[in-house]
């Protein structure tokens, strides 16, 4: 794997817990599998951005081990 495809992927990964992570902050919504579905869910959002981050560091990672071998 390429480290561009690495970033890529790492980056499309962290857009979709960002955006997870922006549902469940909105309340009024019907949130799926949360227990008061119509309230926010700090906690589910915390996870989502903390699952994002983690998705840039180890696409980075991922780019610089494919990188040097």
């Amino acid at each position: 794997m390429k480290p561009s495809t690495a970033y890529l992927i790492g980056g499309i990964i962290a857009l979709v817990c960002i955006a997870l992570g922006i549902y469940y902050l909105i309340p009024g919504i019907n949130h799926v599998l949360a227990d008061p579905p119509q309230t926010q869910h700090i906690k589910h959002t915390l996870v989502f951005f903390a699952l994002a981050i983690v998705a840039l560091i180890g696409a980075r990672f991922a780019a610089n081990s494919k990188a040097s071998s």
